[in-house]
Order: C-alpha cells, then structure tokens, then sequence
C-alpha cells in the first residue's frame, strides 16, 4: 500500500489531472498504510520502510514512465515552488531579424495564454526601462554608458530604429521619467536629463544627486518615484558581507528631485536592483540579492516591503530574521524586518513592476512581476525567468509562480531577463542584457 502510494504521489506531480480527487488517492494509500505498517513494527522501522518504498517508487516511475523524469528532489522542488503548467511559445522573430543569437528561432515556456516577440535588438545590454506619456520607451545601457530612445510609430508592435537619446555617462542603470525629465542613476550620480526642443536628442543635464558611493562592489543604481513626487534610489553594498563604512551603502535613499537633498529611508539591504511602488502609490517594494558564499540552498532572495526607517538586515541577517552563520546573532535579527517572500538562492531578482495597466485578466493584473536574471556561482544554475506574486486588494502573497522560462536549456543560456515593465498600450515589456534585447509580451483575447 505505501509502494502505491507513492507512486500514485509522485505520477500525480508530472500527468495531468482532471480532478482535484485525484489528490485523494495518494493520501488514502499513504495513510492507511503507515497505519498498517505502525501497528506492525516501530516507529524507526516504519521511517526505514517509508523511505525504501520511496525510493522503490521513484525507480519504478522512471523505468515505466520516463517521460516524467521523477525524483525526490524535483518532487520537493514542485512542491515548494507551486509551479503551474505551461505551454509551449515560439519567440517570434522577423526574418530581417535573423542575425545574432536569434539566427536561430528560440522557445520559451509561458504559464499563461500570452504569445510574445522580439521588439528589438539593441547594440548592448539592455538593463532599466521607463515610458514617457506619449509611449516613448528609453532604456539604459550602462556598458556603453547610454540611454535609447525607442518609438513604435506605426503600431505594429515592433521598435523603430533605436534612437541614442544620450551618451558619455557613468555606467547609467535606473530611468523614472517625471514631469516632463528623464531622470537617470548612474553610478556616483543622479541626473536629469532635458530635451527642450523635442528632436529626441538630450540638450541639457542637471546634477541631481552628486557624490554617491562609488568604491567598488555592487554597482547598479535603480530608481523609483513616490507619489509624494520624491525618488528613491537603491545603493547596494560594497562587499559580500562585511559592516560597511559608508552609512548610505546597502540601503534605500529618498531624494528631492530639485534641491538634491537626500536622507536614507531604508537599511540593511544588500542589493536592491528592483524598485516599484504597489498601483495605489503607497508602499515600496523591492529585489534584494542574498549574499553569496554560504550553499547553494542559502541565503534566499527576496522580496521585501520597504518601509520608512526600517532594518531589513544585512549583513546580520536574512530571510525570516535568520542570523547570518559569520556576523549575526538572534539578539540582533529580531530588531530586523523579515522578508516578505522568500526566492530561490542566487536566482539573482533584477527589475519588479506591478501588472497594473496590463491588457490581461485580472489574476495576471493583480501581480507583481519579478524578473530572475540567473545564477553564477550555484553548483546547478537556477533563474532565467519571469515570475509573479500575487497582489490583490494590496496584499501580497508570500509565494511566487513561474510566469515564463527557456532562456536556460539544458544548461546552456541564451537570455538573461533583466526588468520588465508595463507599456501604456497595456502589453508587458521585458528587457534582457544577454541577447541584447526587448520583448513584447500580449494576452491572447
């Protein structure tokens, strides 16, 4: 019976079902079956026989079934990570188009009915996006220190010949376009950028911010503006784990855009990448990046709820107020704020931006979009994907799903995601800095 049972659990988690009774069948076989066996022997013989059966089933299910690939591991995984089931979708790409990495049509996995293709290529990686009113879309890239202006005149859903908006910055990373500026983080800086005479070419710069910590380390700059007309601005740490000097690494700052004058907001947040304020304007939330060094299980990613004057940590803690095994103390984690969802380590969570706005139904509106750029120091890569958490009514869940994959194929990867972001035409955009690229993201109606 315990042989049947798992079987019966483990097929359920790789065939499709047309019942949620199916659910009762390794419950029933499972249950009554420790209860048999308790009866029979002791408890530490009834642990042994729990897991032989298991492992018996787990061989028989690749040998009569392989298509499933079963294993304890990828059963826990699909347990923990409450993944959808996809279907297959093409990257389209037009024939023009066809040089690169896309010589090649490629395909990714979506967990919605959406299709998706390529808006445009760009001459590097593009990281950071923001729209302006009029649909204008400008995307940083910070390896050729420039910004890119892109239009789609004749909505047909694919970008006119990229325009350079503006060049000779400092590694540019975050963009939030307000009244009528672009602003942009560079490194060391935060700028703002006019182009008074509307010829799609910057003719003025402002120093905002000056003097940002700029020695090494975490480097990326990311913005977010309030609906009190204020930026934040997120500062990653200078090392992997370490008590900083510089008071202003590792946290989040709030900026006045016109007199320059900034306070941190938030500490102990070792590498936000992500900012993104919930549809009504209220709170912040944001990406943060886990310290490397300690597994491949641990720390996790996260996503937190940044709120005024709150330590979310680091370098003490992470997660659940879980002290760190070199710096922390419980006596000190439990001044911190937990995390409010917790992701696979080392996924690497880039951009988030709230499906506010977006042409879809409502569960897919009502989400938070989180963009996993990938792995580089994990025995077994993980990331590579767009993922959602639920928002609904201003609450968050506390467990993400995978929304699309296949930017990692057998090990092998193609794509990075980077951002994404919510056009005004209510299509989701998505940047991607290892094929240089942007996609366009639609609901099938």
């Amino acid at each position: 019976m315990l042989l049947v049972g798992w079987l019966s659990a483990f097929l359920l988690g790789s065939t499709p079902q047309s019942s949620t009774f199916y659910v009762l069948v390794p419950t029933f076989f499972l249950g009554v079956g420790m209860g048999v066996v308790l009866k029979a022997v002791s408890r530490k013989l009834m642990a042994l026989t729990l897991v032989l059966t298991a492992l018996m089933a787990v061989i028989l299910t690749n040998q009569f079934y392989p298509g499933s690939t079963i294993s304890l591991s990828a059963f826990q995984n699909r347990l923990q990570e409450n993944i959808e089931r996809g279907k297959i979708i093409p990257v389209i790409v037009r024939d023009t188009d066809r040089v690169g990495i896309f010589a090649e049509p490629h395909v990714l996995e979506a967990f919605a009915d959406v299709k998706i293709h390529l808006f445009t290529r760009l001459p590097g990686p593009a990281r950071m996006m923001t729209f302006d009113p009029a649909g204008n879309l400008y995307v940083s890239i910070p390896m050729l220190g420039a910004v890119y202006l892109l239009r789609d005149t004749d909505n047909d859903g694919f970008a006119d010949q990229p325009i350079l908006y503006h060049v000779g910055m400092d590694r540019p990373h975050g963009l939030v376009w307000s009244d009528g500026h672009l602003y942009v983080a560079e490194t060391g800086n935060v700028l703002e950028l006019k182009d008074t005479n509307q010829d799609a070419q910057v003719d003025e710069v402002r120093i905002v911010l000056d003097d940002l910590p700029d020695d090494g380390g975490h480097w990326t700059r990311t913005l977010a503006r309030g609906k009190d007309g204020l930026l934040y601005l997120s500062v990653g740490s200078q090392c992997n784990a370490c008590e900083e000097k510089d008071p202003r690494r590792a946290t989040v700052l709030r900026v006045n855009p016109i007199t320059g004058e900034s306070s941190i907001f938030a500490r102990g947040l070792r590498n936000t990448v992500g900012l993104a304020f919930s549809p009504d304007g209220q709170t912040l939330w944001g990406s943060d990046n886990g310290r490397d060094n300690l597994g491949d299980q641990l720390p996790p990613d996260e996503i937190n709820q940044i709120n005024e004057g709150g330590d979310y940590g680091w370098p003490y803690c992470y997660g659940d107020q879980v002290p760190d095994p070199q710096l922390g103390s419980s006596e000190r984690c439990r001044e911190t704020l937990p995390s409010f969802v917790n992701l696979p380590a080392h996924s690497a969570p880039l951009g988030i931006t709230f499906g506010d706005g977006l042409s879809a139904p409502e569960e897919y509106v009502d989400s938070l979009y989180v963009a996993f750029h990938g792995s580089w120091n994990r025995s077994e890569p993980t990331g590579y994907k767009l993922a959602r958490v639920a928002h609904q009514n201003q609450q968050m869940s506390n467990v993400g799903k995978e929304f699309l994959r296949g930017w990692m194929i057998n090990g092998e990867i193609w794509g990075r995601p980077v951002a994404p972001i919510v056009g005004p035409d209510g299509n989701l955009y998505l940047s991607d800095d290892r094929a240089d690229a942007i996609y366009q993201i639609s609901w099938i109606k």
